[in-house]
């Protein structure tokens, strides 16, 4: 999808290298159309990591440090909201945060262009239609209006054609994100279970009951050794 927006845009720019306020106004879209490339670029290049991540899991009967080790090697904008997610917590995954202004800022960067087109227009027609009252002056005077209809309907074309592209690939790349984040949950629920502080806090409390039942039956065997010891005391006799 970016590569056919990046034609589209292109297409228009070269259309427009004689006009150097629509060529301007072109460039201004291809800028802002690569910005959201960038990001978006950068965000499934760290979801990717996540799930190559997730094939390399640490053993659960490991300690806290490996787990925090493994948390290390995550792309930082997604660190925290992994952790989170391992200790129990609800977390999203944090999303392309640019991107969806870029899409409605691209369809303005059109209309823009549409806007400064239809004011060449209007401002050519208007001094063709007074400057000559003869058929073949008013048509060549025309020419410039035509122009600037080209330049209104191009920029809007490109506008709308890379806010489409730009936004069908932020949701491809959510879609890959929402696939590695349902991944995530699955290996939470398993390995990474043992990880969580629910699992930490019922292990801590399972470990407190079986102290309190123990320490019963370990009082009573003390008493019965000191039974057994203070017995042959008492038959000893005294001289």
């Amino acid at each position: 999808p970016f590569v056919l927006g990046a034609v589209a845009v292109i297409w228009i720019g070269t259309t427009f290298l004689g006009n150097p306020v629509a060529f301007t106004v072109t460039l201004l879209i291809a800028a802002v159309y690569g910005l959201g490339f960038v990001e978006l670029l950068r965000y499934r290049r760290d979801t990717a990591k996540l799930n190559l991540r997730l094939q390399q899991l640490p053993h659960p009967n490991d300690d806290r440090e490996t787990l925090t080790r493994w948390l290390s090697e995550l792309p930082n904008t997604l660190r925290h909201a992994v952790q989170r997610r391992v200790d129990g917590h609800p977390a999203a995954l944090p999303g392309p945060v640019l991107t969806p202004y870029l899409t409605g800022l691209l369809v303005m960067l059109g209309l823009l262009g549409t806007f400064v087109g239809m004011i060449v227009t209007l401002q050519g027609a208007a001094t063709a239609l007074d400057g000559s009252s003869e058929l073949t002056a008013i048509r060549s005077a025309l020419a410039a209006p035509i122009a600037g209809l080209s330049l209104a309907f191009g920029t809007s074309i490109a506008g709308v054609a890379a806010s489409a592209m730009l936004g069908l690939s932020a949701a491809l790349c959510r879609r890959d994100r929402m696939a590695v984040s349902r991944k995530l949950d699955d290996r939470v629920d398993l390995e990474l279970h043992a990880f969580s502080l629910d699992h930490q806090r019922q292990s801590a409390y399972t470990a407190l009951q079986d102290q309190s039942r123990i320490f019963p039956e370990l009082v009573g065997a003390l008493q019965l050794s000191l039974i057994h010891i203070s017995e042959p005391t008492r038959r000893t006799p005294i001289s």
